[in-house]
């Protein structure tokens, strides 16, 4: 274990610091106080800024975006076309072989996830987005809703390499070749 200096931690990893500092109830200190709350509200505005103009834009290229697959579907039976029907077969098509089907198991079974141990239900939603190919090609893509499960016992974290950390490494794989 090495010790990093508490500087040089919130500028490496200021959300995670500040999430941490707020769970484990030190916020309030002098070194969390005058910014744990401030980099967790920077968070929510550009997370709400996101969702907000996502949840806005309702034509691309003079193409309306559907924002349910219902919606989408019902896109296709006004306009008396399939553009939107293909492209969720399509996604379905390609994704399907990441899933298994488990034959007489309910939704609510795997929920509680005693019917598979070590794995939990997690929803998914559809996105839509128009590809600017000249044919605008519509694009649908499934996506899981991660952050609704919980976070595996064994917390996991997986950072960034550093510039630092790259350079050390071909320094020492270069010092090796030139000792051979």
């Amino acid at each position: 274990m090495d010790w990093v200096k508490l500087a040089e931690a919130k500028e490496s990893y200021p959300l995670q610091l500040a999430e941490y500092a707020v769970a484990n109830g030190i916020a309030h200190e002098p070194a969390f106080n005058w910014w744990a709350h401030k980099v967790i509200k920077r968070k929510e505005r550009l997370i709400n800024k996101v969702k907000s103009k996502y949840w806005r834009t309702t034509h691309k290229f003079g193409i309306e975006i559907p924002k349910s697959v219902e919606e989408a579907y019902e896109i296709d039976r006004t306009t008396g076309t399939n553009h939107w029907s293909r492209a969720i077969e399509k996604e379905m098509k390609n994704v399907r072989i990441a899933f298994e089907k488990l034959d007489n198991v309910s939704e609510e079974q795997m929920r509680t996830g005693k019917v598979r141990p070590g794995y939990s239900y997690c929803s998914t939603h559809m996105i839509f987005d128009i590809k600017m190919d000249g044919a605008f090609t519509r694009k649908a893509r499934l996506v899981a809703d991660g952050h609704k499960t919980r976070p595996p016992t064994s917390i996991t974290y997986s950072s960034v390499v550093s510039r630092d950390s790259v350079r050390i490494a071909l320094t020492i794989a270069s010092l090796k070749c030139i000792c051979l």
